[in-house]
Parts: structure tokens; C-alpha cells; sequence
């Protein structure tokens, strides 16, 4: 796979969510599902400082969180969790 998983730590700011990075290592496009057994209510991307990107919100599909990935490109998401 090229796109790899960083260790998602909680948010610092709000407790009912995690951060999930992700990167794409091999210097190629990339289209990747993102699945977790976690209860995800709500995911959007974020910059490196956790604040939600403009018009960041992903939709959350069957399959998981649809991710693409640009040469070398970092992601970070913020998965909101049900309480």
C-alpha cells in the first residue's frame, strides 16, 4: 500500500474525536478507503493543528471514508465519535 496510518492520538481540543493522519509514501496518486470499527459520526479533514479545513467535511459511506492522495501528500482527519 502507499498510503500509511500515523498513530491517531485523541484530539486535544475536543475529547469526542481522534486525529488520523495519513500520507502517501510512494510519490504516486492514490484513491483509499479508510474503515474503522470506531462509532464515526462525523469526519472531516483538519490542518496539522486540528482545526477543520473549509468545506473539509467527508462524506462517510458503506465502505468507510473515501481518501485521495496527490504525490507525498499528508492528511490529517478528525473523526467525531458518537457519545
Amino acid at each position: 500500500p502507499s498510503s500509511l496510518l500515523c498513530c491517531p492520538p485523541k484530539a486535544e481540543d475536543r475529547p469526542e474525536a481522534v486525529v488520523v493522519r495519513l500520507y502517501e509514501a510512494h510519490g504516486s496518486t492514490a484513491d483509499a478507503w479508510l474503515q474503522t470499527s470506531l462509532p464515526v459520526e462525523e469526519a472531516m479533514l483538519c490542518d496539522l493543528l486540528e482545526r477543520p479545513a473549509a468545506r473539509g467535511r467527508l462524506p462517510l459511506e458503506q465502505r468507510g471514508v473515501r481518501l485521495s492522495f496527490t504525490p507525498f501528500r499528508v492528511l490529517s482527519l478528525l473523526l467525531v465519535l458518537r457519545q
